[in-house]
């Protein structure tokens, strides 16, 4: 295939494993594209937040904890009915503090990441920055246990070809478990559908339209990194207070590696 036009794709490399880059290396030289790689070595420097800070890149954790209730029950209910009972517990969290758990308990205890989960952090926002600097119309974020479907690439350039890059996440990896409910749009040509409210499905491969990333950016330089968060959830926040739009896919283009079991990741524990 010929070098997919207005996008930049950046290849998140956290694993010591060098056999994962080897045969990344291989799938990149068979689809003829380009793209960068990103290590923890040359990162940019994003601000820290504490620890103790109320607020995750301006939303409150009850409120960020609300939207993962709402993926967590669309494992067993759909996703109308998983964000019908979030709103109910949320509301209910606010008569009795009894319930608090009921709306946070997705999220981690605040206590700081393991380093390599930091620098996942940095590497993903370095990714965005890069991109946003190209003037890209769009940015493809790729994790290094990443596994492309056969015509994964060429679905990509059809993606970007007829998918208006304005304030849109895309989900093209399996994750977590998260798959379409029954109350969620049928998927169109490409596989994509739309999810409300906005969620990350992990964030193994990511297509960012260019001013969503600079809001995302814009979020992180006014209010940091959280110490406590792995990446997947900072950017579920995001997606939340730019109110974007998110789709996932379904067949997806890219198989999380580390979940499928082909791959062991070398982050213990980690998320994205």
């Amino acid at each position: 295939m010929s070098n997919i036009k207005n996008i930049s794709i950046y290849f998140i490399h956290y694993s010591k494993l060098i056999d994962r880059k080897n045969y990344l290396d291989k799938i990149i030289i068979n689809n003829d594209i380009s793209v960068e790689w990103v290590t923890e070595k040359d990162c940019y420097q994003f601000k820290s937040t504490p620890i103790n800070e109320k607020k995750v890149v301006g939303i409150s954790p009850k409120t960020l904890g609300m939207d993962l209730g709402v993926n967590s029950r669309s494992l067993v209910f759909s996703r109308r009915k998983a964000r019908f009972q979030g709103y109910v517990l949320f509301l209910r969290s606010f008569i009795s503090h009894k319930n608090n758990l009921l709306t946070t308990g997705s999220l981690p205890i605040k206590k700081s990441l393991p380093k390599p989960q930091l620098e996942v952090q940095r590497m993903h926002m370095t990714a965005l920055k890069r991109g946003i600097d190209t003037k890209s119309k769009w940015i493809l974020i790729l994790e290094d246990d990443a596994i492309p479907t056969e015509g994964a690439f060429e679905l990509v350039n059809k993606i970007i070809a007829n998918v208006k890059p304005t304030n849109t996440w895309v989900n093209l990896n399996s994750g977590a478990g998260l798959k379409r409910t029954k109350s969620d749009p049928v998927p169109d040509i490409f596989g994509l559908f739309q999810v409300s409210p906005a969620a990350t499905r992990c964030v193994t491969a990511c297509l960012i339209s260019r001013d969503l990333a600079i809001k995302i950016l814009e979020l992180v330089d006014k209010h940091g990194l959280p110490e406590w968060l792995p990446i997947d959830l900072i950017l579920q926040a995001a997606l939340r207070k730019t109110k974007a739009r998110a789709f996932w896919q379904e067949p997806v283009s890219f198989l999380q590696g580390s979940e499928e079991g082909h791959y062991k990741s070398s982050l213990e524990g980690k998320r994205g």
